[in-house]
């Protein structure tokens, strides 16, 4: 018997197109487990209405878009049955990144998002505090209670709700939003941008749900998160030549996931926080992002970079305000 080392051997070379089609393969699976994770959980939900009218209930359908578990099955579902589309239609050239796209990489690979892990931190602390006071309490001391904004002159209360969450599901979900997209602009543009279109987008989108629902109370940092993919959106567009093949599109994607969940869960989600916020961030890409592709788009001026700064502090000292409003240090 012959012993052969397997240190020794020579990694196996695949072909482009074995290639492609593992990629294929890797999606299709992905697609197909979130198909069969949404089905059961809309299944389930669909389940228990049956039940109910079995034992002479009259259940109410628009229940279903209440939950949040329904909405993500909806999501999973519709997610899963998109990407096994998208693996039908893949090609090599999708998955192939330009040579400007490897060497913006090469300048990135030391990036570490700082700046979004203090954001997280904050809201973390904030929400601690909610738990304490109580998340219902919570929102009315300190949310964006546009009866006390517009009445009360309590203006303050559209920067203090972009600080508060409704539950762990909402900071969750939320807060692994901004690692993911925040992080991103970090390691695509300059952390004082990050910054500025957080807090930008967090008025923004305060601005416009007050605008078009001027009653009813908003809370969370939904408005600053949509800002960033706005800015992400524009950033795609102008420097697609120095981003992976797919990136545009993946923003894209998010947008209309984000939209339609929107547009399903209206009752619980304010749409036009969203859309002030995007715009926004748009916005800022659409001034900030250099059209000229040899313009480094992580380089910033002394200005730039302290009002990035003052963003952070502004942020900082709504979440300082926002906590000693939820321990009652302050009336």
């Amino acid at each position: 018997m012959q012993y052969v080392n397997d240190s020794e051997t020579p990694e196996r070379q695949i072909s482009p197109e074995e290639y492609l089609a593992e990629q294929k393969r890797a999606i299709r699976t992905r697609s197909l487990w979130a198909i069969g994770i949404g089905a059961l959980v809309v299944a389930a939900h669909l389940a228990w209405l049956v039940l109910f009218s079995f034992v002479g209930l009259n259940p109410d359908v628009s229940i279903l878009f209440r939950s949040i578990l329904f909405i993500l099955g909806l999501f999973f579902l519709g997610g899963g049955i998109w990407g096994v589309r998208h693996a039908k239609n893949l090609k090599l050239e999708d998955l192939i990144p330009s040579p400007e796209a490897v060497e913006f990489a090469r300048q990135s690979e030391l990036s570490v998002p700082y700046f979004t892990y203090i954001l997280i931190g904050l809201i973390v602390a904030v929400t601690l505090c909610q738990m304490a006071a109580g998340l219902d309490e919570s929102r009315e001391i300190a949310g964006l209670e546009k009866a006390s904004f517009w009445s009360g002159g309590e203006y303050w209360r559209i920067l203090t709700s972009g600080t508060l969450h409704g539950g762990i599901l909402h900071i969750f979900f939320n807060g692994q939003a901004l690692l993911g997209f925040g992080g991103l602009i970090e390691y695509l543009s300059n952390r004082a941008h990050l910054l500025i279109v957080f807090v930008l987008a967090i008025i923004g989108g305060g601005l416009c749900s007050l605008l078009f629902m001027p009653v009813g109370n908003v809370i969370g940092a939904s408005g600053g998160i949509m800002g960033l993919i706005g800015y992400l959106a524009i950033y795609g567009y102008r420097r697609r030549r120095q981003l992976p093949p797919n990136f545009l599109k993946s923003m894209l994607i998010n947008i209309g996931f984000i939209a339609a969940f929107g547009l399903i869960a209206y009752q619980i989600i304010d749409n036009f926080a969203h859309l002030g916020g995007f715009l926004t961030g748009a916005v800022y890409g659409f001034v900030q992002i250099p059209r000229d592709l040899h313009k480094n788009p992580r380089s910033t001026g002394t200005v730039v970079e302290l009002l990035g700064y003052g963003a952070l502090l502004v942020f900082v000292f709504a979440c300082i305000f926002s906590i000693l409003l939820l321990l009652k240090v302050v009336q």
